[in-house]
C-alpha cells in the first residue's frame, strides 16, 4: 500500500504549479485537494498552511485561499477612477467597507481642488478597500454636498462610484492625479498596518464627464497587496 503524501510533499508539487498561476487567483479548496491527493482534509489544510508559510498563498477566512503577490493596480489618464474597476482589471476580487459619510464645511485645500466657494459644504466619505477579502486600501473622498442629496444613504455598500452612477447618473473621469510614498496616520494604520515601512498614497481629482469637479480623494494602498503602476499622460510633440 502506497503511503499518503505528507503535507510538505503536496506543498512542493503545488509550489511548482503555482509558477503558472496568476497573482490573485483562487486556489482549490481543502476538499478538492484532499480528493486529488487522496488524503484527509487535515493533511490538505496543512499543505495549504505550508504554502502560506512560504509566502506563496494568502488564506482569507470566509473567502478562500489565493495566490499571493502584489496585484497589478494601474493609475493613469485612461483608467477609471474606481478601485473596483482597477482591481478587477488586475484579476482580483474587490470589496468595500464604509466607515463614515458625513457633511461638513470644506477646508481651503478641498475648495481649491473642487473649485468651490467659501463656506461650501462637502461630503467626506471614508472607506476600507479589500482585495480578495483582505484590507488593501483606505480612501478618504471629499465631494460637493450640493447636487448630491442623500449620499449618506445612497452609499450603503461602500462603493462610491456605483452610488454616483446609480443614484445621480454620474460617471467620473480623472482631472489630475499623483502618487507618492507616505507615512500613514494612525487611523489608516489601524486598518492597514504599514506603520514601520509606509504606504502608497494616491491622490486624485475627478470630474463629472464633461462637467464640474466632483471628487477629491486620498487613498492609501498596501504595497504587499497592490503593485501600483503609475501611467503618465502622453504629451503631444
Amino acid at each position: 500500500m502506497t503511503p499518503a503524501p505528507r503535507p510538505e510533499a503536496i506543498a512542493d508539487e503545488l509550489e511548482t504549479e503555482l509558477r503558472d498561476v496568476p497573482v490573485g487567483a483562487r486556489m482549490p479548496s481543502e476538499h478538492v485537494l484532499a480528493a486529488r491527493f487522496d488524503v484527509n482534509r487535515s493533511t490538505a489544510r496543512a499543505a495549504l498552511g505550508e504554502l502560506e508559510r512560504r509566502m506563496l498563498v494568502r488564506r482569507v477566512p470566509g473567502f478562500g485561499t489565493y495566490r499571493r503577490g502584489p496585484l497589478t493596480y494601474v493609475i493613469g489618464p485612461h483608467t477609471p477612477p474606481s478601485f473596483s474597476a482597477s482591481v478587477r482589471g488586475g484579476g482580483g476580487e474587490p470589496g468595500h467597507r464604509l466607515l463614515a459619510c458625513a457633511r461638513r464645511r470644506a477646508v481651503a485645500l478641498e475648495r481649491d481642488h473642487l473649485e468651490l466657494g467659501a463656506g461650501a459644504a462637502v461630503w467626506v466619505v471614508e472607506r476600507v478597500f479589500l482585495v480578495n477579502g483582505e484590507n488593501a486600501g483606505f480612501a478618504t473622498s471629499v465631494l460637493p454636498h450640493r447636487g448630491l442629496p442623500g449620499l449618506d444613504r445612497a452609499i450603503d455598500d461602500g462603493s462610491l462610484h456605483t452610488a454616483l452612477h446609480r443614484r445621480y447618473g454620474i460617471t467620473t473621469t480623472r482631472v489630475s492625479y499623483r502618487l507618492g510614498w507616505d507615512e500613514a496616520p494612525p487611523r489608516v494604520i489601524e486598518h492597514l498596518g504599514g506603520g514601520d515601512c509606509g504606504l502608497w498614497l494616491a491622490e486624485s481629482v475627478n470630474r463629472i464627464a464633461g462637467g464640474p469637479r466632483v471628487e477629491y480623494s486620498r487613498t492609501y494602498l498596501r504595497p504587499d497587496i497592490l503593485n501600483v503602476v503609475f501611467e503618465m499622460e502622453e504629451q503631444n510633440p
